[in-house]
């Protein structure tokens, strides 16, 4: 088989239909006909609207999210504009009616052929945007805090970056930290993922005054829909593209869908506080991370937070416990900490002069030279 050729599979019950796909299939020599015997994956299936349209609508999200299809068309014996609607919703790229002409269905696939090269073209982009997963050794670390104040600080007006801030824990309250009231959750982009683009993803994002555009997590368990590593890949793959940088709050649990964000991420954040059971803890997480073989150790960095100079437990303490350098020190100012949190504002704006927020400030710089230096 060609390297460019299409995989088709056509599935009509109507037999007048069936011989026009064939037939104009048949001359596109980038096209190959897939039969029942060939389980590989679909680039382009054809099918027939259903009795039930509920039906056919689930089984082509079903196709289209676990990538078993590239896409989908759709024909139907009637044309009814609520169920044609229903249809792009379900992820239906071409719609074919009774009286369809072979001329118009020469043109669908043409479509099809041009998404297509275009598609393969930008298979494996260029990744831009540096994604910083930002994970707690355990609960009540302030990994949240971190992730917010970091993208904030990284979003300010004097760098000119493109920030996300996905918050990937389940009942998250990173829009609290930031005064916001978001419209859509990371939920509807595990519902819409045929429809996951750069257009579609900025409508969902929510901006904040500080020019952080936040995806904040489900305010309840969904029981559908949830966030799979599939859909996690594709949703980090398109954002890589759009932004400088992607600050993620993972939270402190550790699954499927963190272990993938953990595999795309650049930098990985171990947040931890001065005690014996969090460098148990991160103990723990570096021995994981050695058997899965990611992240790489030198992508690993040790956030201390609330960090006290005189204490019983200090920096070359962690060293020699961890193995591990400290990359970075967050000041203990718990009053400040606590009036942001309270207030729904990042620290830059209730206490920019504060030793804890230049510590962000100056975090967000080391961030922004290093790719300039390594270019360079």
């Amino acid at each position: 088989m060609p390297a460019a050729a299409y995989k088709i599979r056509i599935k009509l019950e109507n037999k007048l239909m069936q011989k026009k796909f064939e037939k104009i299939i048949s001359q596109i020599p980038d096209f190959i006909t897939q039969d029942d015997e060939d389980f590989e994956r679909t680039d382009l299936m054809i099918i027939e609207l259903s009795k039930d349209p509920n039906l056919t609508f689930e089984l082509m999200q079903t196709l289209l999210n676990n990538y078993e299809v590239g896409e989908i068309f759709l024909s139907s014996d009637s044309i009814d504009h609520n169920i044609l609607t229903k249809a792009r919703w379900a992820g239906a790229r071409e719609f074919f009616g009774p009286n369809t002409e072979e001329s118009e269905i020469k043109s669908a696939l043409e479509r099809f052929v041009l998404r297509q090269a275009k598609a393969r073209a930008e298979d494996a982009p260029v990744k831009e945007g540096q994604v910083i997963s930002v994970m707690g050794s355990k609960g009540g670390v302030g990994v949240t805090t971190i992730a917010v104040n970091l993208a904030v600080s990284l979003a300010a007006k004097e760098h000119n970056k493109a920030v996300a801030l996905l918050d990937m824990k389940l009942f998250g309250d990173v829009h609290l930290f930031m005064e916001i009231e978001p419209s859509y959750t990371w939920m509807e982009i595990t519902k819409n993922i045929p429809l996951m683009d750069a257009s579609f993803l900025k409508s969902i994002l929510t901006s904040a005054p500080s020019g952080v555009h936040v995806l904040p997590s489900p305010a309840y368990l969904p029981t559908h829909n949830m966030a799979t590593p599939e859909k996690i890949e594709r949703l980090f793959k398109v954002m890589s593209q759009m932004f400088d940088f992607i600050v993620v709050d993972m939270g402190h649990v550790l699954n499927q869908t963190t272990l993938k964000i953990l595999e795309v991420s650049d930098r990985v954040f171990l947040v931890a506080v001065q005690n014996f059971p969090c460098m148990a803890k991160i103990h723990m997480m570096q021995r994981t991370f050695r058997d899965l073989g990611y992240p790489a150790r030198e992508d690993i960095h040790i956030i201390l937070n609330g960090y006290v100079k005189k204490a019983n437990i200090d920096i070359e303490d962690v060293k020699k416990s961890l193995g591990q350098e400290v990359f970075w020190t967050i000041p203990k100012d718990y009053l400040t900490t606590i009036s942001a949190i309270n207030e729904g504002q990042p620290l830059a704006k209730i206490a920019p002069k504060k030793g804890i927020t230049k510590s962000f400030k100056e975090l967000a710089q080391l961030l922004i030279n290093e790719p300039e230096e390594r270019k360079r």
